[in-house]
């Protein structure tokens, strides 16, 4: 692999990491800067492979707490401090994460 393609890979995971901070933040005139140098770069077909992915994980999410599945123990320890931080422990859903 050459050097300038693997610039281009170093950008291109940029481009794609700040659209999803973008995508589930809360400034949307970043998040259309965002989309609009994912078009410009990539193309639609990539700005709509990007949302769609993560579009997917929030689906799992919603359907794990649908359907009550809790928390596995270990995870539960592991993000204690950053749950109890954030207030994610007062969310409604978070009785069906804390259950084990």
């Amino acid at each position: 692999m050459e050097e300038s393609e693997l610039h281009s890979r170093d950008a291109n995971s940029k481009l794609l990491i700040d659209f999803t901070d973008h995508l589930v933040g809360l400034d949307s005139d970043k998040l259309s800067d965002s989309r609009q140098k994912m078009i410009d770069t990539l193309g639609h077909t990539a700005l709509v492979e990007a949302a769609a992915t993560v579009a997917t994980f929030s689906m799992l999410d919603r359907i794990a707490n649908a359907t009550g599945i809790p928390l596995e123990t270990e995870m539960v320890k592991m993000s204690a401090d950053f749950r109890e931080g954030l207030g994610i422990n007062n969310y409604y859903s978070a009785g069906n994460t804390l259950r084990s």
